[in-house]
C-alpha cells in the first residue's frame, strides 16, 4: 500500500570528504513519485527514437512499474518501505535484479538531495547517444552528472537483496575510481552506494561510500555539457512521442493511466529542448536551461523538481486502474491541479516564435478538469 506521504530510509555514508557535508547518518524522505522519476530519468532508454520506435517507452514503464509491483509503504511505528509478499516470492536472481533497480534509483536520489547533483543519468545513455566507445572489459561507474556549485560526481549503485555483508561493504570502501576525469576534470566526488534489507520484512536501507583512489585502467570520459543537457532531457521527448501531450499549468504533460504515472517538463525548458533536437540548437544548451529554471520556483516538492520536471503517481487503489494498454492523457490525478503557478508575464513562455515542425505548445488541449484561474490572465495568451 501507498500512502499519500513520504517514507524515510535510512542512509549511512562514509568516507566522504569533509568539505562536501554529507551526514555519517540521515533520514532520507521519499515519496513514490520520486523512486519513478529516479528510475525514468537514470535509464539506458534508447536516444534514436526513430530506429527504436516505442522500445524506448516500454523500457521505462518496466523500469516503473516494478515500484507497485514489489514495494510497500510500511506504517509502524515510522513510515518505511518495505517489500510486498510478491517480492519475497521472487527467485534469487529476480530479488538480484529487483535490488538493483532499487540501488539505482536511490543513488540518484542521494546524489540530488546530499550532493547537489543536477542531471544525473546513466554514462551508458550518454555514450551510445553520442558514439562514445570504452575499451572491451574496462570497467566504468553507472552515472555521472553535475553539482550545482561546480564540478562533476560520478557513482555506481549496486543492490542486495539481503543484509549488507562486511565482504561487500570492504570491496566498496576498497573500490577504485573507474572514471579519472570527465570533460579534463577530476571528479569531485565518486562514490558506491547500495541498497540492502535487513530482513524478509525489514525496511530498505542506503548504504554510500566514496574511496579516494582512482584504479590503473580509469577512463576519461569526454562530456560536451550541452549535449549532456540534451541527452539528460530526452527521455522526456520520447514519452511525448508515444503519448498525447497536454498543457497543464506552465507544464507539459502526459498521462500514462494504465501505469498510474503523470510526467511532464517545463514548457519553456521543453521548447528549448525541441529546439536542440529538432534543429540541432545544442551551443548554449545548458546555460539557456539554467536561466529558465532559475526563474521558475515551483510551490511543491512533492510533483514538482529543481530540473523542471513533473512525476505524479498514482497507487493508492491499484483494484480501480484501467486495463493496461488503455491510452489516456486526458483524466490526470485531481491534486496536480492545484500545484501550478504561471510564469512572469513580462518574460512569459507562449509569446516564444514558433518554426515549421516545431511543436506549438499552444495549441495543445488542456487536461480535463483543468482548475481555472492557474493563469492571472485567465487563459492562454496569443504569440
Amino acid at each position: 500500500m501507498f500512502f499519500n506521504g513520504p517514507a524515510h530510509v535510512r542512509t549511512d555514508a562514509t568516507l566522504f570528504p569533509a568539505g562536501t557535508g554529507v551526514p555519517g547518518e540521515q533520514e532520507l524522505p521519499v515519496l513514490p513519485e520520486d523512486l519513478a522519476r529516479a528510475l525514468f530519468i537514470t535509464g539506458r532508454a534508447p536516444y534514436d527514437r526513430a530506429k527504436h520506435g516505442r522500445s524506448s517507452t516500454y523500457e521505462w514503464c518496466h523500469r516503473v512499474a516494478v515500484l507497485p509491483a514489489y514495494l510497500s509503504w510500511s506504517d509502524h511505528p515510522v513510515r518505511r518501505i518495505t517489500r510486498t509478499d510478491l517480492a519475497r516470492e521472487l527467485d534469487p536472481s529476480e530479488k538480484g535484479m529487483l535490488s538493483y533497480t532499487l540501488g539505482q534509483a536511490m543513488c540518484q536520489l542521494f546524489a540530488e538531495r546530499q550532493l547537489s547533483v543536477q542531471f544525473f543519468m546513466h554514462v551508458a545513455r550518454y555514450a551510445s547517444a553520442y558514439d562514445l566507445t570504452f575499451v572491451p572489459g574496462q570497467s566504468r561507474a553507472d552515472f555521472f552528472g553535475e553539482r550545482t556549485y561546480g564540478g562533476y560526481v560520478v557513482a555506481e549503485a549496486k543492490g542486495r537483496s539481503g543484509p549488507l555483508t562486511n565482504e561487500l561493504r570492504e570491496a566498496m570502501e576498497e573500490q577504485k575510481r573507474t572514471i579519472k576525469t570527465i570533460k579534463g576534470e577530476v571528479p569531485k566526488i565518486a562514490y558506491a552506494s547500495a541498497v540492502h534489507f535487513s530482513s524478509p520484512h525489514g525496511p530498505m536501507r542506503l548504504t554510500a561510500i566514496d574511496p579516494d583512489e582512482a584504479a590503473p585502467r580509469a577512463v576519461d570520459l569526454p562530456v560536451d555539457p550541452d549535449l549532456h543537457v540534451l541527452a539528460y532531457y530526452t527521455p522526456f521527448l520520447d514519452a511525448f512521442a508515444h503519448q498525447e501531450p497536454l498543457l497543464l499549468g506552465d507544464y507539459v504533460v502526459a498521462g500514462f493511466a494504465a501505469l498510474g504515472v503523470t510526467l511532464g517538463v517545463l514548457a519553456p525548458v521543453l521548447q528549448r529542448v525541441e529546439r536542440a533536437a529538432r534543429r540541432n540548437e545544442t551551443e548554449g544548451l545548458r546555460d539557456d536551461i539554467l536561466r529558465l529554471l532559475a526563474r521558475h520556483r515551483p510551490r511543491l516538492e512533492r510533483t514538482l523538481y529543481r530540473d523542471g520536471t513533473l512525476f505524479a503517481v498514482d497507487w493508492t487503489i491499484l483494484e480501480d486502474r484501467r486495463r493496461p494498454g488503455r491510452r489516456d492523457s486526458g483524466a490526470l490525478p485531481g491534486f496536480l491541479h492545484e500545484a501550478f503557478r504561471s510564469m512572469n508575464e513580462e518574460d512569459d513562455w507562449r509569446a516564444e516564435p514558433v518554426e515549421e515542425g516545431d511543436l506549438d505548445l499552444r495549441d495543445l488541449p488542456a487536461a480535463r478538469g483543468y482548475v481555472p484561474g492557474i493563469f492571472p490572465q485567465g487563459s492562454l495568451r496569443e504569440g
